[in-house]
């Protein structure tokens, strides 16, 4: 599985703790959560990342794992620029906050991706020919 593979299995954990979270938030909703479920109800947020992290537990164990790092990274940046313009709106006091936490995720997970596409394939052996 290597580094890579590894790295994928904990965004599947925190983005399935994520989309429980939204799930099961508490009444009444916090100003972010009430704002994000005025623009679509919080089961479909957490069905994003839900998604995104059964995407992230199928790459980890796969030799070509772009997918899941795109995915990981274009959710986490969704989600810091949702804040960020919840914030701007003045919907949200401290967006900004949430924000600057996942923009700088999605900027980790970027870097752990290697700048995605991989820099190398992690082994040719056990790959079909057409893959090589």
């Amino acid at each position: 599985m290597g580094r890579r593979g590894a790295a994928l299995l904990f965004f599947t954990l925190l983005d399935t703790i994520y989309c429980l979270g939204l799930l099961t938030a508490p009444r009444p909703l916090t100003a972010f959560y009430a704002w994000m479920n005025d623009l679509a109800p919080l089961p479909v947020w957490a069905a994003c990342w839900a998604v995104v992290g059964a995407l992230c537990l199928w790459f980890a164990f796969q030799l070509y794992d772009t997918p899941a790092f795109m995915a990981a990274v274009m959710l986490k940046v969704g989600w810091g620029f949702l804040s960020f313009f919840g914030w701007a709106t003045g919907a949200v006091a401290r967006g900004w906050v949430s924000a600057v936490i996942w923009l700088a995720f999605a900027a980790f997970v970027f870097l752990i991706a290697g700048g995605i596409p991989p820099a190398t394939p992690r082994s040719a052996r056990g790959r079909p020919a057409w893959t090589r």
